[in-house]
């Protein structure tokens, strides 16, 4: 849990993100501590689910150029049907249930200004109890990270 981070904790998280390939060694004298406790740390916050070391693909630099956002007003009790049929779409990275003038916002990334199209009108558009929704079509993406400070 976040609450039980200590500084190290956070300190190590903090390196992990900016490079996950560096080794326990290394992070150990960067931070001042054994070896062996950089070691049960970091499996500690894995066994935990406080962190995951994964690739994050560059999506421009295997042709995924096209991105959007997509606010979705859906009828709230069949809200959770609707999210189990969007998270298999493999378009989708991100799926939220949110506050104020939509229901759900889901983050799509695709080949195409024609892919985006296709999958606006026949999923989002086919989906039972979505009452309507607008996309908010990325121009041009500033920022873009999973670094979060804890």
């Amino acid at each position: 849990m976040a609450h039980d981070l200590d500084d190290l904790d956070r300190k190590l998280i903090a390196e992990l993100q900016q490079d996950a390939y560096r080794t326990h060694a290394s992070l150990a004298r960067m931070l001042g501590v054994s070896k062996t406790t950089i070691t049960r740390r970091i499996q500690r916050l894995l066994n935990n689910g406080t962190l995951r070391i994964i690739g994050v693909l560059n999506a421009s630099k295997i042709g995924l150029n096209t991105s959007a956002l997509i606010g979705l007003n859906v009828n709230l009790r069949e809200s959770e049907k609707i999210i189990d049929k969007l998270m298999g779409k493999p378009q989708v990275h991100l799926l939220a249930l949110v506050t104020g003038r939509y229901d759900v916002v889901i983050g799509v990334t695709v080949a195409s200004t024609a892919e985006l199209a296709q999958f606006v009108t026949k999923d989002v558009a086919g989906i039972d109890g979505g009452n309507s929704s607008e996309t908010l079509f990325a121009l041009e993406i500033k920022k873009q990270t999973y670094v979060f400070s804890s």
